[in-house]
């Protein structure tokens, strides 16, 4: 399970990120996933502090991402300590999180429905 570990805020998007870790034991797939702020969710507004994944990128276990506020091209790069690491970007140009108050969550994808087509009639 993907999990926040840590949020911080600045008031330059550059600066300014979520770590999130894979802390269960499978690869999970990023999409799908949305970071909210608690202000966003008390205003029924995804524009104030809101990010949902579009990333195919599978997180193997223990791995972290590393979601800025600012702009940037998504990778894998390693730190100084040699850790893999996803840079996953919100592209805004203001920063997300020094501006609401209050909790930052991570909503996952555990139920999806998906349309199946009609089963084929066998004659």
């Amino acid at each position: 399970m993907i999990r926040i570990v840590g949020v911080q805020r600045s008031a330059i998007p550059e600066k300014e990120f979520v770590l999130l870790q894979n802390q269960g034991s499978l690869r999970l797939k990023l999409r799908g996933h949305v970071v909210v702020s608690d202000a966003s969710l008390a205003a029924a507004d995804l524009s104030i502090g809101a990010h949902a994944f579009s990333d195919e990128e599978l997180i193997p276990p223990g791995m972290f991402v590393l979601l800025f506020s600012g702009s940037g091209t998504p990778k894998w790069a390693k730190t100084k300590e040699n850790q893999l690491v996803y840079y996953a970007y919100m592209n805004r140009h203001g920063s997300v999180w020094d501006n609401v108050p209050g909790a930052v969550h991570i909503l996952s994808t555990h139920h999806t429905f998906t349309e199946r087509p009609p089963a084929l009639l066998l004659r």
